[in-house]
């Protein structure tokens, strides 16, 4: 099997640990643990079963408490509709493995997350990407969507919240694509790992998994939640796909650590307290950057609804050579628009420390007047 090189993946690897400002981070900021067990006020409690915590397996299947408490992240979700995985990005593997089979057909859009189309393309799967456009807010062209539809096909596929473009749904287009799917058959598999933390009251906010029996749902505690460290996410689908992918995930991960298990049921227990000071820090920085993409003449932005957001610049240069050389000379990390194949823009984080976040934009401000006169 294989398989072409993840871009974006390869170039956070590379280059991630080398600035002084990591501009294009799509998590929400990390809490430090002193800080999550503070915030949730359960340290004593907490360390107390930490250390006398049995160092097996655990529940292979994620405990019964974890999965209670992700049934109440949605409307209609039973114990039997969801399968744990380590992070999200587990989880759409595991889901895409079992749903594909050589000769399917896979729509997905760009720019996105590579790891759905390149997945399903070392399956043996045909993929037809089409393009979210920038001029239309990062939008998907619905017209188009159901031209490239044919026998074939067998999933739409999107992630909504979109990363890198931050794009979102309104109700009434998230009842289009649902209408879609169901007129021609197909799945919708939905990556809503980013779900949480919308900022524009038009969108649908729900899951897209309550809407259609056909929809099949990852997500996970890394980016909403800010806590990529766990390594826990989930798939949530009709009891017999979630079924199929239990068998399977003993080919995959077998189970997740019990005490990523026992953290998470804990955050989403409080999850209004981590969810608030998340939207809070991306708040924050929203409105800094609304500022300051009006007194930077080199940079635009079509705002979505999202966390990230994929910046323009005017200049030139090729968006991995600029980003290179804003590192080198600035500290200042962000992914090039080519690692999504799109030129000319950048990816940059709306979750990240504010104070991170504003120094970096100001120092990346100040490089570029360099670009002023040319």
């Amino acid at each position: 099997m294989k398989i072409r090189p993840f871009k974006v993946e390869i170039w956070m690897n590379e280059h991630e640990n080398e600035g002084l400002y990591n501009l294009t981070e799509s998590c929400v900021s990390p809490l430090k643990m002193g800080e999550l067990l503070d915030l949730l006020n359960i340290k004593e409690k907490y360390l107390d079963t930490f250390l006398d915590m049995k160092l097996d397996y655990g529940d292979i299947n994620g405990s019964d408490e974890l999965k209670k408490q992700i049934c109440q992240l949605y409307d209609t979700v039973e114990p039997c509709n969801i399968a744990i995985a380590q992070g999200a990005i587990n989880a759409n593997e595991m889901a895409i493995m079992e749903l594909i089979e050589p000769n399917d057909e896979i729509i997905t859009f760009t720019p996105g997350y590579q790891q759905i189309s390149s997945l399903a393309e070392s399956l043996g799967a045909n993929i037809i990407e089409l393009k979210l456009y920038e001029d239309k807010g990062w939008q998907m062209d619905f017209d188009e969507l159901e031209r490239v539809i044919t026998e074939k096909t067998k999933a739409i596929c999107v992630t909504l919240p979109n990363n890198p473009t931050g794009t979102m749904l309104s109700g009434e287009q998230a009842v289009q694509l649902v209408e879609l799917a169901e007129k021609y058959d197909l799945y919708l598999f939905v990556d809503e790992v980013y779900r949480g933390l919308c900022v524009d009251d038009f969108c649908y906010q729900g899951s897209f998994y309550g809407l259609y029996d056909k929809a099949i749902i990852t997500s996970g505690l890394s980016k909403a939640y800010g806590l990529p460290a766990l390594r826990l996410g989930w798939i949530i689908g009709p009891k017999d796909f979630i079924d199929r992918i239990i068998n399977r995930r003993d080919y995959h991960i077998i189970s997740i650590p019990k005490m990523n298990d026992l953290l998470a049921v804990e955050v989403l227990k409080q999850k209004e307290k981590v969810l608030s000071r998340n939207y809070d820090i991306c708040m924050k920085n929203r409105a800094f950057l609304k500022e300051w993409i009006k007194e930077e003449k080199h940079i635009t932005n079509t705002f979505t609804s999202g966390t990230t957001q994929l910046i323009r610049y005017d200049m030139k240069i090729p968006s991995e050579e600029l980003s290179l050389r804003v590192q080198k000379e600035e500290g200042i990390f962000f992914v090039p628009g080519s690692c999504f194949d799109c030129e000319y823009h950048l990816r940059l984080g709306g979750g990240i420390d504010p104070i991170i976040f504003q120094k970096g934009l100001k120092t990346f401000s100040k490089w570029l007047r360099q670009f002023d006169d040319i």
